[in-house]
């Protein structure tokens, strides 16, 4: 019996032994959080606050009990706030509203590049609290892009700023969230002004100026195109009466020519062979044939 109470006691360390480790591993794997690659950490607890002493580099760590930690990307980040509902962070439209200088109040999708340096997590911690990247990124890095998109814009007229401006505009947010965000810890890469959603006043606006443009551009082709024509109907002209002079000019010529060729062929058919007989005198030639020659008879 001692044997049997023996063993039964064994079996029940044993089995409460694995339990508590299963249980321990449990936890231990529960309360471990990974920072992934392209990111940085700082450890926080709900009661002590910040653990300042480092920065935390990917891999995983085991967190206590009220720890958590907060994740900042040192990669590149493409924030998108779109009109487009389908698109972007968030799964809603959230593009940005630009009034330019000729009062229009047009949408915008803007794309901001933005990371956070190493060196800066500290600074945004300290600027934004204990709160997600994402959360920074939908709230205040969106509302600094609003606020100097308005002032950006209002150096524009909006079809500057739809069209030929846009990226000379792009530029100049770029320079002022640079500016704005980096005493937060926030880098600035690149901004661009993106596709845009006019108002339906707007869009009747722009299609009466193509069209009001488009026929004046038609007018001004049609004009040079009759100016084309008369120069080429008197080039014609032209062309036509020097043609008929030349064909004149070269009618008369002939006619000289088959009148002479007529007479030459008339006087052939009527000469006998005989050079007619000129008497001398002074000043005249005298052509004499042979039988003046030699006796009349043409013999020696």
């Amino acid at each position: 019996m001692k044997v049997l109470k023996t063993k039964s006691k064994l079996v029940g360390c044993v089995t409460g032994l694995v339990i508590i480790t299963l249980l321990g591993w449990t936890y231990y794997r529960l309360n471990l959080q990974w920072i992934p690659a392209g990111y940085v950490g700082i450890r926080f607890n709900a009661r002590s606050g910040a653990d300042r002493s480092k920065v935390y580099e990917p891999q995983a760590y085991f967190t206590g009990p009220f720890e958590q930690f907060y994740l900042y990307p040192t990669r590149i980040q493409n924030a998108v706030y779109t009109q487009d509902p389908s698109a972007g962070e968030s799964k809603s439209a959230d593009g940005i509203l630009i009034t330019t200088n000729d009062t229009a109040n047009t949408t915008f999708d803007v794309s901001v590049i933005y990371r956070i340096d190493k060196g800066d997590v500290f600074r945004a911690f300290d600027t934004f609290g204990p709160i997600p990247i994402e959360t920074i990124q939908s709230q205040h890095i969106r509302r600094a892009v609003r606020e100097e998109s308005s002032v950006v814009g209002n150096q524009y007229d909006v079809y500057a700023l739809m069209g030929p401006k846009r990226v000379e505009a792009s530029l100049k947010l770029s320079d002022r969230l640079k500016g704005k965000l980096a005493a937060k810890g926030i880098t600035i890469i690149q901004a661009m002004i993106l596709n845009a959603y006019p108002s339906q006043d707007l869009v009747t606006k722009i299609h009466n100026n193509v069209n009001s443009v488009t026929g004046v551009q038609i007018a001004t082709l049609n004009q040079q195109i009759a100016t084309m024509q008369n120069q080429i109907n008197v080039v014609n002209a032209q062309a036509t009466q020097e043609a008929q002079r030349i064909t004149g000019a070269g009618t008369v010529a002939k006619s000289l020519d088959i009148i002479d060729l007529e007479l030459a062929e008339e006087a052939a058919k009527k000469w006998d062979g005989s050079l007619s007989r000129v008497e001398g005198g002074s000043n005249k030639t005298i052509i004499l044939n042979g039988s003046n020659l030699f006796g009349g008879n043409g013999k020696k």
